[in-house]
């Protein structure tokens, strides 16, 4: 088990971060001085230092800046070296910039909506002279922070993998992150995985979230949440959602509720599945009653242990490899060069290892990309694992064995 240290003290990582306010004053204290936080994942004099960030009234801790490939590879806070860089990094004008100080995103939605009057004596700007960044859909900026906390990967120890680790390390990520242009603690609520001991201080953490959301004679205001739904439901004036982390309910249209599910139809089919996990974030707004209106969404289907996967199929074979105590990754967009995005990657491998799922066969445009595929990774000598979903059972899908396993045998 992975143990920090801080204020004189030394605890589990996974305490820490399941349980962010119970350490937050001696969290506030070693922010102050000495300023950092140890991860012990080494030999102690080689321990490395952890970035202690605040996210209004707790504490949570990330990676020191380019330090993370000095991490034990088992360790929370190893990044890959070899991993793909976010989309748009080095860009200025991309809609995701890491920044040392968090990310700074620009959604391509409006938090804010008042009534704006022209001044019909004031000139036009001429067209072509500003320059403006790209902006992201909510489900890009949902994917880019999936990534940017590592969250898209498993290290093979762990079996499981509860939405309070997830919320500990998309906070420790996102620092002192700006949303278009606005503070992320103004505008972005990441849910807090619900506690019965801690219940007054998520409600009260929440509630001052809701009341930063405006709707008067100024405008109105919108906050994006981050969270896990539990249920969509049939309302007399269209539907009712419920998030896992708060028994609040959300109020969307019948047509905001049927483009999702025509959208995301993936995702959509696995509510209720006990398998797999579905990850949401809404753009919402308070009516004048003080109720919740959701205006935008995005659904992100994963795995029980938070892995997103684009099909039911692959939550099931994500799934299989965590059982194993597999070390993958589930790559999210291309970067740049790729010709290939598998659906997952075995990191356990020499060489890693290619995981593909097929479930669309027949499609002539599916076919030939899977023959092209094929053919880079043989010339390439990349192995690949393939399950074709019409063919065969996933329990009857051979993995290859992990170095550590080849060697054993080796040695036998």
């Amino acid at each position: 088990m992975a143990h920090v240290s801080f204020d004189g003290g030394t605890v589990p990582l996974d305490d820490v971060q399941e349980n962010p306010a119970k350490y937050a004053r001696r969290l506030e204290r070693t922010k102050v001085t000495p300023g950092f936080a140890l991860c012990l994942c080494k030999p102690a004099n080689a321990s490395l230092r952890l970035v202690i960030r605040r996210y209004r009234s707790l504490f949570h801790l990330a990676g020191w800046p380019d330090d993370g490939h000095r991490h034990a590879p088992d360790c929370a806070f190893f990044k890959d070296p070899n991993r793909r860089p976010l989309p748009g990094s080095g860009d200025p004008k991309a809609a995701i910039v890491a920044t040392p100080a968090g990310l700074n995103i620009r959604l391509d939605v409006s938090l804010t909506q008042r009534e704006v009057r022209p001044d019909r004596g004031k000139p036009a700007s001429p067209s072509g002279t500003r320059t403006s960044r790209r902006s992201a859909t909510l489900l890009a900026f949902l994917q880019a922070l999936w990534a940017a906390a590592g969250l898209h990967c498993w290290n093979g120890l762990a079996t499981t993998r509860h939405w309070g680790l997830c919320n500990a390390q998309l906070l420790g990520e996102l620092g002192d992150a700006i949303v278009n242009g606005r503070g992320a603690q103004d505008v972005l609520h990441v849910m807090r995985r619900y506690q019965e001991a801690d219940r007054a201080t998520i409600n009260a953490e929440f509630d001052a979230f809701v009341a930063g959301l405006r709707n008067d004679s100024g405008g109105v205001t919108r906050g994006v949440l981050v969270g896990e739904i539990a249920e969509v439901a049939p309302t007399p004036y269209g539907h009712s959602l419920m998030l896992r982390q708060n028994p609040r309910k959300y109020y969307a249209s019948t047509a905001l509720v049927d483009h999702a599910s025509k959208t995301w139809p993936h995702a959509w089919k696995a509510l209720g599945d006990r398998a797999a996990r579905i990850v949401a974030v809404l753009l919402v707004e308070r009516t004048v009653k003080g109720h919740l209106r959701v205006v935008g969404l995005a659904l992100m289907l994963c795995s029980s242990a938070y892995i997103p996967c684009d099909s039911i199929h692959e939550v099931a074979m994500a799934n299989r490899l965590v059982a194993e105590h597999r070390s993958f990754e589930k790559p999210m967009r291309l970067a740049e060069g790729d010709d290939m995005l598998p659906d997952f990657v075995l990191r356990d491998t020499e060489p890693r290892t290619h995981i593909e799922v097929y479930g669309m066969n027949g499609m002539d445009s599916y076919e030939a990309r899977k023959a092209e595929k094929r053919e880079l990774r043989r010339q390439r000598g990349i192995p690949a694992v393939e399950w074709d979903i019409d063919r065969t059972e996933l329990s009857t899908i051979a993995l290859p064995p992990t170095v550590h396993s080849r060697a054993a045998n080796l040695t036998s």
